[in-house]
């Protein structure tokens, strides 16, 4: 294993088929005999879904006991939309906040009154 690639935590699980096909003919047949020991062509085939299992706990029984891993990275769901759940409140104060300054340089700025402003009317 190479010390600069991080620790992976996951459980990578693929599905396999063992194919074992019959030579069509007694001169392929010999020759599968031949190479391999066995008239079988054995060979695999991945099928159905690829997944990854990413370990919470395990225990040394079924459902508990003594705890041989535990995953020190793993943040619950709950734990991250509360998260999001605080940026988006942060956002709304900082919105809030703009909106109340926008106010109040609003209010600060006096716009000199024309003397030409009413030449027209």
């Amino acid at each position: 294993p190479n010390a600069n690639l991080p620790q992976q935590q996951q459980i990578w699980v693929r599905n396999y088929q063992i194919i074992e096909q019959v030579a069509s003919n007694a001169k392929e047949a010999h020759a599968e005999k031949k190479s391999t020991g066995s008239e079988l062509s054995t060979s695999l085939c991945e099928i159905g879904p690829r997944f990854v299992l990413d370990p919470i706990r395990i225990f040394r029984g079924s459902f508990g006991g003594q705890t041989l891993y535990q995953n020190t990275n793993f943040v619950p769901p709950t734990e991250q939309r509360a998260l999001t759940m605080r940026n988006r409140g942060r956002d709304y104060e900082m919105r809030k906040e703009s909106q109340e300054m926008k106010k109040k340089r609003d209010k600060e700025i006096v716009v000199p009154e024309d003397p030409l402003q009413d030449v027209f009317y």
